[in-house]
């Protein structure tokens, strides 16, 4: 009896750290691919269109596009901003044209990708 509960312990030990292992390297992956697609895809649309003035010492609105983490951490509320009907209040890009459609399905998936 004794040496059955140590097989079972000894089973789910390893079940455990191996799933925690896997769970550990499927987030790098997921964060290695989102960054890659960001500086593949997003870094250049928001460069074109943003960064002109959400970047430096005092970008506007206190908002930084120009790095991985500073878009990650506002994509919902830059997706809301590009989406709004040009010429409404809250409209991004200001004074510029509205993005287009593959540009802002883009930033959709950025926004969908899995990194944690």
């Amino acid at each position: 009896m004794y040496r059955d509960r140590k097989f079972i312990l000894f089973i789910f030990i390893i079940s455990f750290f191996g799933c925690a292992h896997n769970v550990a390297e499927d987030s790098e992956q997921n964060c290695a691919e989102t960054e890659s697609f960001y500086v593949e895809t997003i870094a250049p649309i928001l460069s074109q269109n943003c960064v002109g003035c959400h970047s430096g010492e005092s970008p506007s609105g206190d908002l930084r596009l120009d790095s991985f983490t500073s878009v990650r951490n506002s994509i919902e509320s830059t997706l809301d901003r590009v989406n709004r009907d040009q010429g409404s209040a809250g409209f991004m890009p200001q004074g510029g044209s509205k993005l287009t459609e593959d540009q802002m399905t883009s930033l959709q998936v950025f926004f969908e990708m899995d990194c944690e």
